[in-house]
């Protein structure tokens, strides 16, 4: 299977030793279910077992939908779906435990023609690599003073300094007090505190 950034953001969260009452925060909820690509229904999964709370944030009302679908499924009650632009929702949090950031697209030639007129009837723009950062950027900079102690930021699909959502937000977190942890399954993980 092949995982993306939720995976690498389960692997650091399980490395605390008490989850019990925190809050994961994801943005972008499940669109289309593609194997190894659900993050919202793998994190309900590991909320459930943690008594954990999860947040999921999109810019579309259909993910939202989703979101309360996945959570029916699995009869999981500890959530919220809001429907927001993530750098809108973060920029009014006070203080977060686990955030993953997956939002604003990256330019490639594969997206769907549906997800293309998504953005454009929503938010009035196309799939650019520059919204993608700026939205990232706009995200992190949001954030990245409310973190508890050990908190962990994850961005997923970063495959280089160039290519990706994290081209301007990791720079950004890296000179704010922010340590790279670890780069896996196309992802990048972030903690606001030295491991010991």
């Amino acid at each position: 299977m092949a995982y993306h950034g939720h995976k690498l953001l389960e692997e650091h969260i399980l490395k605390s030793e008490d989850l019990e009452g925190k809050t994961i925060i994801e943005v972008g909820s499940v669109r289309e279910y593609l194997e190894g690509q659900n993050s919202t229904g793998f994190f309900m999964d590991l909320c459930m077992k943690h008594n954990m709370k999860l947040i999921s944030v999109d810019m579309d009302p259909d993910c939202s939908a989703n979101v309360h679908k996945e959570a029916e499924k699995r009869k999981f009650k500890n959530y919220e779906a809001i429907t927001m632009k993530g750098e809108d929702y973060l920029k009014n949090i006070e203080i977060f435990d686990y955030l993953y950031l997956d939002g604003f697209d990256y330019h490639h030639d594969w997206h769907s023609d549906v997800r293309k007129e998504k953005y454009k009837n929503i938010l009035n723009t196309e799939i650019t690599n520059e919204g993608s950062w700026r939205s990232h950027l706009d995200m992190v900079e949001a954030v990245h003073k409310k973190g508890r102690e050990h908190s962990l930021i994850c961005i997923d699909d970063v495959f280089s300094p160039v290519k990706g959502k994290g081209c301007t937000a990791i720079p950004f977190l890296l000179q704010n007090g922010w340590e790279c942890l670890e780069n896996n399954y196309n992802a990048a993980i972030f903690s606001n505190q030295s491991p010991p």
